[in-house]
C-alpha cells in the first residue's frame, strides 16, 4: 500500500510513467522454512520464508528488500534484507516471519485440507510502475520451494505454486496522478495441507459424545421397573453430550458453517432426546397395560435398534465427508 510520505523513487517512477515508461517486470520467488500452529479457531498461521526479487535497472532505484510487504498478514517482522546491485538489475533477498490469516473451511474437519496463501505486494510502487512475474530459476526449479526439514505438525505439504496478479482497490489513496482506482500487483504463494491423523483425532475430539451413547443404550437395557437409574443415566448422557460440545466449539471458529463434527453431534444429542421419550412412553405403558417384563422386552429392542441407527448415521456422515474433502 501507499506510504504517507512519497519517497524519491516513488516520484522518478511516476516520471518515468508519465513519460510512457512501461512497468518493470520483477522477477519473484520464494523458500518457506517453517510452518506451524494453524489454528482453526483463530484462521492463522505462522510462517518463515525467504522472498527473492530481481528489478531491472528501469524500476527507478527503489530498494524492492524494504518496499515489498505481506498483505494478508496479522502480524509481520521483516528479519533480513539485503539488496546487491548486478548487470541484470538490483537483485534483493528479504526474510519475513509473520502470522497471517488464512481462509480456513473446515465444513470437513477433521478430514480438512487447505491452500494457504501468503500475498506479497510492493508498498510504494502500484502496477503502473511494477509487475510481478514468477521468477524462473536454472535447472528447472519452481519459483516456490520448501525446505527438506519443514514438517508441520498435524499436517502433510501437497502442491506448491507461486501465481501473480492484479489486484484493485477502490480507492486511489489521494494519489493526483491517478484518477481511477489504485492497482497493484500482487504475488500469492499457494501452499496445500492436509490433515493426519484424521480419525485419531475424530475420536478423541468426541469421545464425550461416544461415550454418552453407549451409557444411553446401557440405560435402556435395565429393567423398566428401575427407573430411577435409567433416567440419572440417560440424563447424564444428554450433559456429557452437551459439555463434549462445548470442547468443540474451543477447537474450531466461531460462526463457522455445521460442519462434520458438529453434524455427528446434533444427530446424537437428537437420539439421546428420542431415546429418553421411548423411555417414558414404554414406561407409562407398564403402569397401564402392559407387563413390566414385556416392556423391559421392547425397550431393550429399542435400545438395540437405536444404537444400531446412530452408529450407521454417524460412519455414513464420516464417509460423506471424507470422500468431499
Amino acid at each position: 500500500m501507499p506510504l504517507a510520505v512519497w519517497s524519491l523513487g516513488h516520484v522518478l517512477a511516476l516520471t518515468l510513467m508519465t513519460e510512457g515508461a512501461a512497468p518493470a517486470e520483477t522477477r519473484i520467488g520464494a523458500f518457506v522454512q517453517s510452518l506451524a500452529d494453524v489454528s482453526e479457531a483463530q484462521r492463522r498461521f505462522d510462517v518463515t520464508f525467504w522472498v527473492w526479487l530481481l528489478s531491472p535497472a528501469q524500476a527507478g532505484g527503489i530498494d524492492p528488500a524494504r518496499t515489498i510487504e505481506i498483505t494478508n498478514a496479522a502480524t509481520s517482522d521483516r528479519q533480513y534484507a539485503v539488496t546487491t546491485t548486478t548487470p541484470a538489475g538490483s537483485y534483493s533477498q528479504v526474510k519475513f516471519r509473520a502470522s497471517v490469516r488464512a481462509k480456513l473451511d473446515v465444513r470437513h474437519f477433521p478430514f480438512d485440507r487447505h491452500t494457504l496463501e501468503i500475498h506479497l505486494e510492493d508498498a510504494e510502487r502500484d502496477a503502473r510502475s511494477v509487475v510481478f512475474v514468477p521468477d524462473a530459476p536454472p535447472n528447472g526449479r519452481a519459483p516456490l520451494a520448501v525446505s527438506q526439514d519443514l514438517d508441520p505438525q498435524d499436517w502433510t505439504i501437497g502442491a506448491l505454486s507461486l501465481t501473480t496478479e492484479r489486484h484493485s482497490e477502490p480507492t486511489n489513496y489521494g494519489d493526483p496522478t491517478q484518477p481511477l482506482d489504485s492497482e497493484y500487483s500482487r504475488a500469492v504463494l499457494h501452499i496445500e495441507i492436509a490433515r493426519k491423523h484424521s480419525l485419531r483425532i475424530l475420536l478423541t475430539l468426541l469421545l464425550g459424545t461416544f461415550m454418552s451413547a453407549i451409557v444411553a443404550f446401557f440405560a435402556v437395557l435395565l429393567p423398566i421397573q428401575q427407573s430411577p437409574p435409567r433416567y440419572t443415566l440417560l440424563s447424564s448422557a444428554l450433559f456429557v453430550c452437551i459439555a463434549n460440545r462445548l470442547l468443540v466449539d474451543a477447537r474450531l471458529p466461531a460462526g463457522s458453517s455445521l460442519g462434520l463434527v458438529d453434524q455427528m453431534q446434533l444427530v446424537t444429542i437428537a437420539g439421546l432426546l428420542l431415546l429418553t421419550g421411548a423411555s417414558l412412553a414404554l414406561t407409562n405403558l407398564a403402569e397401564k397395560r402392559w407387563t413390566p417384563a414385556r416392556a423391559t422386552q421392547w425397550s431393550q429392542r429399542v435400545g438395540f435398534a437405536w444404537i444400531a441407527a446412530v452408529l450407521v448415521i454417524e460412519l455414513a456422515l464420516v464417509l460423506a465427508h471424507r470422500a468431499a474433502a
